[in-house]
């Protein structure tokens, strides 16, 4: 399998809106550069929720959500297509001790 073909062709589809496959999925978080990640454990830490930003482009940004069983009889879980996703600055409110 030619890599960069085949990350061509993942790209043209997620910008088509068409949906991947499991396998495209998979592809998609092994191949391509992931600039974020959170994760939040569910169930008392069996299983964990993941939410990876992948870099796919010059300014193309996907988030792929999906569930990691820490069982090996539970194959990992894709909750939904991925969703484009854009880089924002985000501004917050910080607080100093305050001086008299």
């Amino acid at each position: 399998m030619d890599i960069d073909k085949e990350k061509e062709r993942i790209v043209e589809k997620l910008i088509k809106e068409e949906d991947l496959t499991r396998s495209e999925i998979i592809f998609l978080l092994d191949n391509f550069k992931e600039v974020s990640k959170r994760e939040i454990n569910e169930n008392y830490t069996y299983h964990t929720i993941t939410a990876s930003i992948l870099e796919v482009g010059e300014d193309l940004y996907y988030e792929v959500a999906w569930r990691f069983s820490r069982w090996k009889r539970i194959p990992h879980e894709f909750h939904s297509q991925p969703i484009r996703v854009k880089k924002a600055q985000e501004k917050a409110d910080v607080y100093k001790p305050y001086d008299d």
